[in-house]
């Protein structure tokens, strides 16, 4: 029994050594004729044309929007109500710094800027 399980340790053991060990494939050489490159006439080498630049392909920003404020409006449900999203209410707070002083309590009347989102 002792025998046999030496065997087996030995035989795992050269299974791992030989799973481990690098294989190396020979690669063809390549001369200079075989390529087409003499030293007359090295290899010619095709430039790929740069992307255009993504300047050119922008799309038309959308314009500001005037909102005149009713009472109970909130920078929140006016974020929420242009953007559908209330948590950018600063978006708006800070295009209109000049007429909104309080961020909790916009003044009813108001015409407020909305910028595009």
């Amino acid at each position: 029994m002792r025998t046999m399980m030496v065997m087996l340790v030995m035989c795992a053991a050269a299974m791992v050594v030989m799973g481990c060990a690098q294989k190396r494939e020979e690669l063809p050489q390549l001369d200079a004729a075989s390529v087409g490159a003499t030293p007359e006439a090295p290899l010619a080498v095709q430039e790929t044309p740069a992307p255009a630049p993504a300047a050119t392909m922008t799309e038309p920003q959308e314009a500001a929007t005037t909102y005149t404020v009713q009472r109970g409006d909130t920078l929140y449900s006016l974020a929420k109500r242009f953007y559908g999203d209330g948590k950018l209410w600063t978006k708006i707070a800070d295009a209109n710094k000049d007429k909104v002083r309080n961020v909790n309590a916009i003044p009813v009347g108001a015409v407020l800027t909305i910028p595009p989102k």
